[in-house]
């Protein structure tokens, strides 16, 4: 049976400036031909229109009359629990990405995308939430990382512990969310969270974080050879 959110083809584009929301209707009409895209200048719309129309995901603006974005998306995902949320932003600052993260439950398709970011990253920010991921812009992810850089624990938790040595045998994000009964999503925020308590800046450093965190965590002590072979040995053998 097909995904009946995939179907959704309904998009609500909040902004109080009307060449932005011009410009992201431009975008989800030349991916997605036959969608309907509403427009919301204020958050307080942006929250009725979406209770009413039920959309695949809407596209939020943090600073709006009335209510502003944060608000409104808590609002929003509060009562429509399949609407996706693509937070587009000018504020990419510490404050903003700590209410967020606060706001967005962390099972839900979302994005956080600043408006330096280029029309290719807008638009696969916009699909990857269509299809119930996670995209977060490179300087969102550095501040992401820094929120958590000064932990001293770097403790995992056994979920994570499971997910850490999954990786490092080489399997792929949805075989270990079929393995652990858990959404590709709820997969996606464990790995930032695992990156997070390491240290693993990626965005800065421009390498692949699935491989620098079993390298950091084999140096760490976290994971070791035996974990590895048990892990690859139940698995595959």
């Amino acid at each position: 049976m097909p995904d009946t959110k995939q179907l959704n083809t309904t998009f609500i584009v909040a902004d109080d400036h009307p060449p932005i929301r011009s410009f992201s209707k431009g975008i989800l009409k030349e991916n997605f031909p036959n969608c309907t895209v509403l427009e919301a200048d204020t958050g307080q719309q942006a929250v009725d229109l979406s209770l009413k129309n039920k959309p695949s995901l809407v596209i939020m603006d943090i600073a709006m009359p009335d209510i502003d974005g944060i608000e409104a998306t808590q609002k929003i995902v509060q009562s429509l629990p399949q609407t996706g949320i693509v937070i587009y932003s000018n504020y990419g600052d510490e404050v903003y990405v700590r209410k967020i993260r606060q706001t967005v439950p962390v099972d839900r398709a979302f994005a956080y995308v600043l408006k330096t970011a280029s029309q290719d990253q807008f638009t696969q920010a916009i699909k990857q939430v269509y299809s119930g991921e996670v995209w977060l812009h490179p300087e969102v992810q550095q501040v992401v990382w820094k929120l958590n850089v000064n932990k001293k624990s770097t403790q995992l938790t056994e979920i994570q512990q499971q997910i850490l040595i999954a990786v490092a045998i080489g399997k792929t994000n949805d075989w270990i969310a079929e393995k652990l009964y858990m959404s590709n999503k709820t997969i996606q925020y464990h790995l930032y969270s695992i990156y997070d308590k390491l240290g693993i800046n990626s965005a800065a450093k421009k390498v692949n974080p699935r491989n620098e965190v079993v390298c950091v965590s084999l140096l760490k002590g976290l994971i070791d050879l035996q974990n590895l072979k048990e892990g690859y040995e139940k698995e595959n053998c």
